[in-house]
């Protein structure tokens, strides 16, 4: 069945004005970032929800890549400093190596692998112990339309495509300029990029309307966007990239400030590297968002079938902590179902939603909002059929970034009891 492309979209409201790429770098606004997210993060007190949920990251690299040299060491510990207990891994095919058997799979040091690939659009974790295969689109903004039937799911956010709305030289020349802010903040400089997903949103709401579609983060993470700063004898700087390819370069008045921003006073008599800064840590880019999966235990069948059934919800943490989240139906003050589940509506079901700290709460229903509201917590009557999914947001420096978005709750028609 082909992607239907008519229903509705999920934007609605006005959010802040979006400030220049170069305003959202310097030091004066990440300092703000940084303060707000602290008193944000002390505002958030874990609360008992109905539902478990683990911390996963999908769409992942490692130096099995041809664009990555990130070593199972270092994304373990990135894991395991973030919370994060399922990593699955999707490189890029290679005609020397077979990227799924070399890779980790099962639990490792405590982590649990998927073994994985990203090809032709389509992160594809090969079935394994039994279970089968498991595909999701990804990267929505290099593919028109697909069949949905090809397809488990598809990717609701993807770092490197929310990058990617940036102009290439503009975000490179305002993370030049503004290099000593970038070290010193690297967690609220990552945030620069983060954009609410309307497009990808929009789509997927079409999407879960026509029938159950599950939607994941894709983190993207490479550990790969590097800048190097170094001053040359002629008074020029130049900025090469991770694959020592020259990005940035100038002699004219930028070089100057740089060049005294970094106190050097002179021109230097030989090639001097002022500054080496790696933009995306696994850490980093693994905590920017999860995709918290909810099951009782993980194994290969449990993870794979949380995916498939949609028991997803996104969590952006470097906008705040998660350690707990909750969107579910009851009954008579008794949990019937959460994300993912399709529910026969019946008289007295109510929607929950519960969060860990003060947001902006807004419940989408059939890609319009149905509800919204600023608090931690949420009870909505239910009267009717749809698709339900839940959107929390933050405001911090004066931008609007998202916080949670979860899969849809279907509540489809059936006798009223």
């Amino acid at each position: 069945m082909a992607e239907d492309q008519t229903a509705g979209s999920s934007i609605t409201g006005t959010p802040p004005p979006r400030l220049p790429v170069v305003r959202r770098l310097s030091e004066q606004f990440l300092e703000q970032l940084d303060q707000q997210r602290a008193d944000l993060a002390k505002e958030v007190v874990a609360s008992e929800t109905p539902y478990p949920f683990v911390r996963g990251t999908f769409h992942f690299h490692s130096r099995l890549s041809h664009d990555s040299v990130g070593t199972l060491e270092e994304i373990t510990a990135a894991a395991k400093a973030t919370g994060t207990r399922i990593i699955g891994f999707t490189e890029h095919k290679s005609r020397e190596v077979d990227v799924v058997a070399t890779n980790a799979a099962g639990w490792r040091d405590g982590i649990y692998f998927l073994a994985g690939t990203e090809s032709s659009n389509a992160l594809h974790w090969p079935g394994r112990e039994g279970e089968n295969d498991v595909r999701f689109l990804c990267h929505l903004e290099e593919i028109p339309t697909f069949d949905r039937e090809k397809y488990d799911g598809i990717e609701i956010y993807n770092t490197h495509s929310d990058a990617k709305d940036e102009p290439i030289s503009m975000l490179i020349s305002a993370m030049v300029m503004n290099m000593g802010a970038v070290r010193d903040h690297p967690e609220s400089a990552f945030c620069s990029f983060l954009d609410y997903p309307a497009d990808f949103l929009a789509r997927f709401d079409r999407l879960t309307i026509a029938g159950r579609y599950p939607g994941l983060a894709g983190n993207d993470s490479h550990q790969n966007q590097a800048l190097r700063v170094a001053a040359l004898p002629d008074g020029a700087i130049e900025v090469r990239d991770y694959a020592d390819e020259v990005v940035w370069t100038d002699n004219g008045l930028r070089a100057k400030m740089l060049l005294a921003a970094f106190g050097q006073k002179e021109n230097p008599v030989e090639r001097t590297e002022l500054a080496n800064v790696q933009l995306d840590p696994y850490e980093i880019s693994m905590r920017h968002v999860g995709t918290f999966l909810q099951l009782d235990e993980v194994n290969e069948q449990s993870v794979r079938k949380a995916l498939r059934n949609g028991r997803i919800i996104l969590g952006f943490e470097l906008i705040a902590p998660l350690p707990s989240v909750g969107f579910w139906v009851e009954r008579r003050q008794e949990p019937v179902g959460t994300v993912g589940d399709e529910i026969e509506i019946k008289e007295g079901m109510q929607l929950r939603v519960d969060l860990p700290a003060t947001a902006q709460i807004r419940v989408v229903r059939n890609g319009q909002t149905f509800a919204s509201f600023e608090g931690k917590q949420l009870t909505l009557d239910l009267h009717a059929p749809g698709v339900y999914r839940m959107e929390a947001l933050q405001t911090l420096a004066g931008q609007q970034y998202p916080w949670v978005i979860t899969n849809p709750i279907y509540l489809v028609e059936g006798e009223r009891q």
